[in-house]
C-alpha cells in the first residue's frame, strides 16, 4: 500500500506523462486553476481547447527533474514544488526549458486531486533551489 506522499508523487508523475488537459479532468477539483507563465489562469477544459486549436502541440518530452518539497499542510491539504522538464510548440514557436512549478493538491473522497498549479517560464537553476532545500 501506498503512503500518502507516494500516492503524491505518483499523481505529479503521471501528470507529466500525460496530457495535461484531459488528466487535469480527471485529477483536478472543479475549481482547479492553472496559472500560465504569462500569469493568466485557465482551467482544464481550456488547456484541452488550447491543445486541440492548432497553436500547441507537444514534440518531445515533458518529464519531472526532481521535487524540491512536499509539505503536508493538514491530513487532506498539500503543497508540492517541483521542477518539470519540456518541449513543445507553441503558436509556431519552439519552447524547451525547465520550469517550477507549485501545486497545492486536496485529498476528496480519499485520493488526491491538483487544486491549483501555478507553472513559471524560462529556465530553473537547481543551484539555487539547493540553497533552501
Amino acid at each position: 500500500m501506498l503512503s500518502e506522499e507516494e500516492k503524491i508523487i505518483q499523481l505529479i508523475h503521471d501528470f507529466a506523462a500525460n496530457d495535461y488537459g484531459e488528466f487535469l479532468l480527471n485529477n483536478a477539483t472543479k475549481d482547479f486553476l492553472f496559472i500560465r507563465p504569462s500569469g493568466n489562469p485557465i482551467d482544464p477544459s481550456g488547456l484541452i481547447l488550447m491543445r486541440t486549436s492548432g497553436d500547441l502541440s507537444w514534440d518531445g518530452y515533458t518529464d519531472i527533474k526532481k521535487i524540491h518539497k512536499l509539505e503536508f499542510l493538514s491530513d487532506d491539504v498539500a503543497m508540492c514544488i517541483f521542477t518539470l522538464r519540456s518541449s513543445f510548440v507553441y503558436k509556431d514557436i519552439q519552447n524547451s526549458d525547465i520550469a517550477s512549478v507549485t501545486t497545492i493538491l486536496k485529498k476528496i473522497n480519499n485520493q488526491w486531486n491538483f487544486s491549483w498549479m501555478h507553472r513559471s517560464s524560462g529556465d530553473s537553476d537547481f543551484a539555487l533551489w539547493d540553497l533552501y532545500f
